[in-house]
């Protein structure tokens, strides 16, 4: 029909592509109101290297989307004096947030407008900063929120700061971290080379999206040590020597409280250690180790037998006296550590453990309590085999333990199935304390220390 338009009409704030040199390199603008939703789903417009969102709300805000996924808030400005362009790295999308990048590009410009240029002063700043500087950021605006705090602290404190702590974030290399993890490899310590790695590229990662550091200097680097998997399973034979010479061994009595415990709950040394009082549900004869503590990211519901009431219940007098001669408060925690400020760590367990390790001559082989070298998670692994023998559904030893495998494995388990074992778990645990029970040579509510 004449006077009739075909024509689709395009929305106000449409999307535009053009080729002006917005950035480095050829590139696609495209200019919307940013929202969570749509940075989420932002791309990168085929055939370009990347594409430049700008946002309509905040003046020189932009979301660049890099050909391979990455996404990072710019503010673009005029420098004082000057009528040249300038990019400013604000961060990382999704670590730094809409809200945030949005409160930041307005901080920043108010300074422009006072006759600062940001970059400038970012140089400046980040000439000054040191790999100690951001080692105590990340522990502070990081990885405090985390379970393994306090171990993340002294690894990077002690293998990452102690020999590159001085040098300069400015003049910081992938060989200095390489020196990192190498240092660690020459003790012998596999295991911890790739846990100083894991902390350092996590920490690597979270300076490069708050722009402390240009580029991620770990990309390209691999683990450090193949760590072959455990399979130690102590036999009853053993478990039976290992208890006998826990209550003559030089440990302190909560740590042989804790390793007992680990061995009857089957639960992971670090969640038992962390035991808090209100955890603890005696007269139900319950422990919930909450979702913060737990590995998993899941709360879990441990069923406890006479066996670890008992222990328990024993820990908690001991405390409960100790508090009362130093005249103090009774702790929140089961487990207290030194000066009751904290729990014991799963890490002093696992090293009051390797201090027994022992041989009766040089050239003999080395022992722990008696038996060939165990750790605390073979302990874990040891009731799980057991609770097997005794023909425990493999199903319900991995709600037993949590693992994620099993209890989160498909959409299924983690939100409709919500069943949650405990009739089993109880039985399966019980059956295994009594087992446990006559290895130990023990009846249930005859336990001595």
């Amino acid at each position: 029909m004449r006077g009739i338009s075909t024509k689709r009409t395009l929305p106000r704030r449409s999307f535009r592509r053009t080729r002006e040199p917005v950035g480095r390199g050829d590139q696609c603008v495209a200019v919307s109101e940013l929202t969570d939703r749509a940075c989420q789903a932002a791309k990168v417009v085929d055939g370009a290297r990347s594409t430049n969102h700008f946002d309509a709300t905040v003046k020189g805000l932009c979301l660049k989307v890099s050909a391979g996924g990455s996404k990072t808030f710019y503010l673009v400005y005029t420098k004082p004096g000057s009528k040249d362009r300038a990019w400013l790295k604000l961060g990382r999308y999704p670590e730094l947030s809409l809200a945030k990048a949005r409160a930041k590009a307005r901080d920043t410009r108010a300074d422009i407008g006072e006759g600062t240029d940001p970059i400038i002063e970012k140089r400046a700043a980040a000439a000054a900063q040191t790999v100690d500087d951001l080692i105590e950021n990340y522990l502070t605006r990081h990885a405090s929120t985390k379970r393994s705090a306090d171990e993340i602290a002294r690894r990077l404190r002690k293998n990452v700061g102690e020999v590159i702590g001085s040098v300069k974030l400015e003049q910081l290399h992938r060989r200095d971290l390489t020196q990192c993890i190498d240092t660690v490899k020459d003790r012998g310590a596999g295991v911890e080379a790739n846990r100083v790695f894991e902390d350092l590229r996590a920490m690597v990662r979270w300076a490069q999206g708050r722009g402390d550091l240009d580029r991620n200097l770990t990309e390209g680097m691999k683990r450090p040590t193949v760590v072959i998997e455990r399979d130690r399973v102590l036999s009853a034979t053993e478990i039976r020597t290992m208890w006998q010479a826990l209550s003559v061994s030089e440990m302190q009595e909560a740590t042989r409280r804790i390793i007992r415990l680990c061995l009857i709950t089957a639960q992971r040394v670090g969640e038992v250690s962390g035991m808090t009082l209100d955890e603890v549900d005696l007269a139900s004869r319950l422990w919930t180790i909450p979702a913060a503590r737990s590995k998993n990211k899941r709360e879990h519901i441990v069923p406890l037998t006479d066996f670890a009431c008992e222990i328990i219940n024993a820990q908690l007098q001991a405390s409960a006296d100790l508090a009362k001669r130093k005249g103090r408060g009774i702790p929140p925690f089961v487990f207290p550590g030194p000066g009751a400020r904290a729990s014991i760590t799963g890490a002093a367990v696992a090293k009051a453990v390797k201090r027994q390790e022992a041989g009766e001559t040089p050239d003999a082989a080395p022992e722990i309590l008696g038996i060939s070298p165990w750790t605390p998670h073979d302990l874990r692994r040891s009731a799980a085999t057991g609770m097997e023998e005794l023909g425990v559904n493999p199903f319900v030893i991995g709600h037993v333990l949590n693992h994620i495998s099993v209890t989160r494995a498909s959409i299924t388990t983690r939100v409709y199935a919500r069943y949650d074992y405990s009739v089993e778990k109880r039985e399966a645990l019980e059956s295994w304390s009594d087992h446990l029970c006559r290895i130990v040579h023990l009846n249930a509510g005859e336990l001595t220390e």
